[in-house]
């Protein structure tokens, strides 16, 4: 399978468990992206995880923008990462260079589990930016005339919190949709995917609407939890 942003609905692990990512990577998704930054997986749960995959498109989303955790995940076999609180066309830059080896970029060679899959070694890995604050979606031009960067990706919240909004991203509040239309067209007009965090699948409509070309679930450990409840809702007298 290609990864590929185009009208794409990405899957989303948080928790250090193969099984789960298995199930979430078989259910039909275009791609999934594990969650190093806010779920509970470190390096080896994400190799466990990108094993459980058998070859299903996968993002890691790095806990910080370093070359380390970077290459660390695509050593281990990720197609790409995400790149979390990014703020300039500098930060996103370090992020795109930490993806490729030189002459291009500054990745260590050590493509480990890479070299076994009989993959291109020297293929540069794929590189999402999370853009999640109001310097970042300022700076956004800029961003997207790198060469290297493959989509855009909002984290809906954090992004609210920057613009003084609540924690909860308020999709009735005309301010934050017109922040997110900033994104989106910026992104449209330099033929870049920009996909959002969907809370919740309620939501995905109005993302749409907004100009997202591609979204993701809510994370498994969100709606295991939200199916327990109303199982257990159903079976009370």
């Amino acid at each position: 399978m290609t990864l590929s942003f185009d009208g794409a609905v990405a899957g989303w692990c948080q928790l250090p468990s193969p099984a789960a990512a298995e199930i979430v990577g078989s259910s039909g998704v275009d791609l999934l992206c594990l969650d190093a930054q806010h779920g509970l997986l470190g390096d080896d749960s994400v190799l466990a995880c990108l094993q459980a995959l058998r070859g299903v498109p996968t993002l890691v989303r790095v806990p910080h923008n370093a070359p380390d955790p970077i290459a660390r995940a695509l050593d281990r076999g990720a197609d790409g990462v995400i790149v979390p609180l990014v703020d300039s066309a500098a930060e996103a830059a370090a992020a795109v260079a930490a993806c490729a080896y030189p002459p291009a970029g500054v990745r260590s060679f050590g493509p480990t589990r890479v070299g076994w899959s009989g993959a291109d070694v020297l293929a540069r890995g794929r590189c999402v930016i999370m853009v999640e604050t109001v310097s970042a979606v300022a700076d956004l031009p800029a961003i997207l005339r790198l060469d290297g960067v493959d989509a855009i990706f909002v984290g809906p919240s954090d992004l609210s919190l920057s613009s003084g909004r609540a924690a909860i991203p308020p999709l009735d509040d005309e301010g934050y949709r017109d922040l997110l239309r900033t994104v989106t067209e910026a992104c449209r007009g330099a033929g870049m995917p920009v996909g959002v965090y969907c809370g919740d699948p309620a939501w995905a409509p109005t993302f749409r609407e907004l100009g997202f070309t591609w979204l993701t679930m809510p994370a498994e450990s969100g709606l295991l939890q939200a199916a327990v409840g109303s199982a257990l809702a159903a079976l009370r007298p």
